[in-house]
């Protein structure tokens, strides 16, 4: 039987593939903890039949849909200020959810944002069967310092995000990349390196790269290729 597909984010603007990583202290973490602290909560409000999302939109909120294999699809509101706040600390996994008095379990599965001014319009909610395996995508989440800046290179990414297959209480805020084993120019960071716990199965190629060390004048050749 195959996992249900759940993404974690379909809409928004993604960063460019090549890019010089913020170089941070290395600080230890568990896969599955919250960089704030704590599981994440949301308030959300049933939605009248009779009234349009542009309508909710001009008061101040944000429309939605929450719905799972055991919760009939239902149209919610958020309040604007409330759901960007949890947005903005929001990076994947369960959070709590409270729908007319009572607490859900949910994964935020979609965010659409205006095609002129990128403000989010409508946001999906996925509340799913605790007992049964997703498939899903983490943010990948860069640590440490590579060493190789020093020296002149550069840390080009080439994947941001891990699709996955878990329990839905077993997805990681972030799954943590430790640039500290980049020395050299051409030292690649893969798939196969990370430090994944054993109940998360990755779906992707093991030997894809996901950060390599190189060097500066690399980048100014593909600028320049991609300008010209």
């Amino acid at each position: 039987m195959t996992a249900p597909l759940c993404p974690a984010f379909i809409g928004g603007a993604k960063a460019p593939v090549a890019q010089l990583v913020e170089q941070r202290p290395f600080k230890p973490v568990v896969a599955g903890s919250s960089p704030a602290g704590g599981i994440k909560m949301l308030k959300v409000f049933s939605r009248e039949k009779d009234k349009k999302p542009e309508s909710y939109r001009r008061e101040g909120y944000i429309p939605g849909v929450i719905y799972g294999p055991n919760l009939e699809s239902t149209p919610i509101i958020a309040q604007k200020k409330d759901f960007l706040k949890f947005y903005e600390n929001y990076e994947s996994g369960l959070f709590e959810v409270y729908l007319n008095e009572k607490k859900f379990l949910g994964i935020l599965q979609e965010i659409q944002f205006h095609p002129i001014t990128d403000e989010i319009i409508h946001f999906d909610i996925f509340v799913p069967s605790l007992e049964e395996k997703i498939i899903t995508k983490v943010p990948l989440e860069f640590i440490g310092e590579a060493p190789g800046v020093k020296l002149g290179g550069i840390v080009n990414i080439s994947l941001e995000e891990l699709e996955i297959e878990c329990l839905p209480q077993d997805i990681p805020q972030a799954i943590y990349v430790d640039l500290s084993s980049l020395k050299n120019i051409g030292d690649t960071i893969y798939v196969k390196d990370l430090k994944i716990p054993p109940n998360i199965r990755v779906l992707i190629n093991p030997e894809n790269p996901i950060a390599t060390l190189i060097e500066e004048s690399k980048i100014e050749e593909e600028n320049q290729i991609s300008a010209s």
